[in-house]
């Protein structure tokens, strides 16, 4: 009987931190993905993954509009079990993604980290600098855009597009002068696990 008591409290902080940490892609777009295939492969052969439904992620490389919607140009990233980009993926190289709404350019900025499904679409040919690189082009289904604690222009520095870190409000911390660090993912990189 003394361990009732703790059950309750021990099943509300189950509950507490499940739901922390969750998946940035809603359960019905995870549902649609095919399993088994992998980017590399879809990027070797797009015209044999017609129709494939992936998950991807990344860090926006142009933002471009046009009357039939928009165009991202991602640098894929390795995603976390929640679909956070964690790590450049140095094989996987870039691909395209086409929506019909507008992605505005002064959101979907060079730089920020994105998260998305998308069904294989085909491939597109383009010139990077000065080779022909041949894309893989995705329509898009869902996509998260990953908030960024750094802030570029705020404060006088030689270099204006030097990143200055900016941790959200933390309400543990007790004052503006308390030294901590703000949770992760705000904390700066070299104290990260």
């Amino acid at each position: 009987m003394p361990t009732k008591p703790i059950l309750l409290p021990l099943l509300l902080a189950v509950v507490v931190f499940s739901s922390s940490c969750s998946h940035v892609i809603s359960r019905q777009a995870r549902s649609e993905i095919t399993p088994g295939v992998a980017f590399t492969t879809v990027k070797d052969a797009p015209e044999e993954h017609l129709g494939q439904i992936l998950l991807l992620g990344g860090t926006i490389v142009e933002t471009r509009l046009d009357e039939k919607g928009s165009t991202l140009e991602i640098f894929r990233w390795k995603l976390d079990r929640w679909g956070e980009p964690v790590a450049v993926d140095e094989s996987g190289g870039r691909f395209l993604v086409h929506s019909k709404r507008l992605l505005d350019p002064a959101l979907y900025q060079e730089g920020r980290l994105v998260t998305l499904t998308a069904r294989v679409a085909g491939s597109q040919t383009a010139l990077l600098g000065t080779i022909t690189y041949n894309y893989p082009v995705f329509e898009l289904i869902e996509l998260y855009l990953w908030d960024t604690p750094f802030r570029y222009g705020i404060h006088p520095h030689p270099y204006p597009y030097f990143p200055y870190y900016v941790p959200p409000d933390w309400p543990l911390r007790g004052n503006p002068y308390d030294p901590g660090y703000a949770p992760y993912p705000w904390s700066p990189y070299w104290i990260r696990p």
